[in-house]
């Protein structure tokens, strides 16, 4: 290899390598790819089948010194005007050609009979394109998207959804705000005579700001920015028929959105949480700890430190001394509880058995007391006819109050007893029973 073509294909690296795009929020999207093909390559970029090329630069001629040309034959033809650096841009060309396709085919040559003649005819000329692979929604699935870090575009060109009973519906994570673009790919040269009037291709819907937002299509920018929402969602309603659009059909819009800012973090049970636009701070319910994070390019930059290890001596202390507190209380509690219960049991024992002894006493008394009165009732009777028959038939003598031993041997024995006729006299001596 020659040193030139060396030097050429080396700077052709540097500058693809320098034009590769950087993630979006902190994520990789899509990566802007910027080649060079030669008089007899062919230019055929292709994309996944979510995503479509979006072209961004397109520049036909003899640029420079490089892969395709070398130094050897710019010296043998010269570096005049129409030699070297002579070049015409065909951005609009491939945007027919590439642009919302998911791939697409040209040949380089195929230029010159497009009429593009930006040098003397006959000279080798190069094609340096660069483009984008753009995620698009599928709206045969949903008209709902759900972003997650990596932008979606929808091709309102061809869109179904968006009518007023079925508008795109765009949710990002909770604290995150959407950023709607408008990319136009038609040529500032078609759209001159509509520079001074606003295209409307829709209006957008936020109900947080309480506000709908017309999409306008002014000026030769390819891809402005219409409008950041106020919340995390929003609501597209597309205008299928903008005036001039059989004149644009041909060129794909796309309408680009994005998730800017960092979504809310969840705190845990030992933290609180303040926020206010991109700025949170966190503490500890336990203490007097905070820390302060920014939102910086999609992410939550800052250190949060661990509540439970912040805590100081004293808190420390005084956890450890309510525990042991609680833990003293509960053994109380249990040894009171264990008393109380056999206080209870011993309580209901004894009133058992006073009251059995009560029925069993009161049981005796009763049958006592019938004895008694029936004994006393037999005894009266008896007594009385003991003491006629006595004191008619046989006199006694006694001194003073005991009776004469020798009398009371010699007088008849008596016995008395009740009787089915009453009370019985028994003469014990004779064995005789009088009524």
């Amino acid at each position: 290899m020659r040193s030139a073509d060396l030097t050429g294909f080396l700077c052709w690296m540097m500058i693809s390598t320098a034009k590769s795009s950087s993630s979006i929020n902190g994520v990789d999207s899509t990566k802007e790819i910027s080649e060079e093909y030669c008089q007899f390559d062919s230019f055929n970029p292709q994309c996944s089948n979510d995503e479509v090329i979006i072209m961004q630069s397109a520049v036909y001629g003899r640029m420079r010194i490089g892969r395709c040309i070398d130094a050897e034959e710019v010296e043998a033809i010269g570096d005049g005007p129409r030699q070297l650096a002579c070049s015409v841009n065909v951005l609009s060309l491939l945007d027919v050609r590439c642009s919302g396709k998911t791939k697409c085919e040209m040949r380089v040559s195929d230029f010159s009979k497009e009429n593009r003649q930006p040098c003397f005819p006959g000279l080798n000329k190069y094609l340096e394109a660069s483009y984008e692979c753009i995620k698009v929604a599928d709206e045969r699935r949903s008209c709902i998207l759900t972003l997650s870090g990596v932008p979606v575009h929808v091709d309102i060109s061809k869109s179904l959804c968006g009518t007023t009973s079925q508008p795109w519906t765009v949710e990002a994570p909770k604290g995150q705000k959407l950023l709607v673009s408008l990319l136009d790919l038609t040529p500032s040269e078609s759209q001159t005579a509509h520079n001074s009037q606003c295209q409307q291709r829709g209006y957008i819907v936020d109900r947080t700001a309480r506000r709908n937002i017309s999409m306008c299509a002014v000026g030769s920018r390819r891809e402005k920015q219409l409008h950041t929402s106020a919340g995390n969602s929003i609501e597209i309603f597309l205008n299928h028929q903008t005036e001039g659009a059989e004149d644009e059909a041909e060129f794909p819009k796309f309408l680009k959105f994005e998730a800017v800012g960092c979504s809310d973090i969840v705190p845990s049970e030992d933290n609180w949480l303040k926020r206010r636009d991109d700025v949170i701070v966190i503490g500890c319910y336990s203490s007097r700890q905070s820390w302060q994070l920014n939102c910086i390019n999609g992410k939550w930059v800052g250190a949060i430190g661990n509540c439970s290890k912040e805590m100081s001596k004293s808190e420390q202390m005084r956890d450890t001394d309510d525990e042991s507190k609680l833990s003293e209380k509960a053994e109380v509690l249990a040894i009171v509880s264990i008393c109380g219960f056999t206080l209870a049991i011993c309580f209901i024992i004894v009133c058992i058995g006073a009251l059995c002894l009560r029925r069993y006493y009161i049981q005796n008394k009763a049958k006592s007391d019938y004895r008694t009165l029936n004994y006393e009732s037999d005894f009266g009777r008896s007594k009385e006819l003991s003491g006629q028959k006595t004191s008619s038939a046989f006199p006694t003598h006694r001194t003073g109050d005991a009776v004469n031993g020798s009398l009371a041997h010699q007088l008849p024995s008596y016995s008395l007893y009740l009787g089915q006729d009453g009370v019985n006299i028994k003469d014990n001596h004779h064995g005789q029973t009088n009524p």
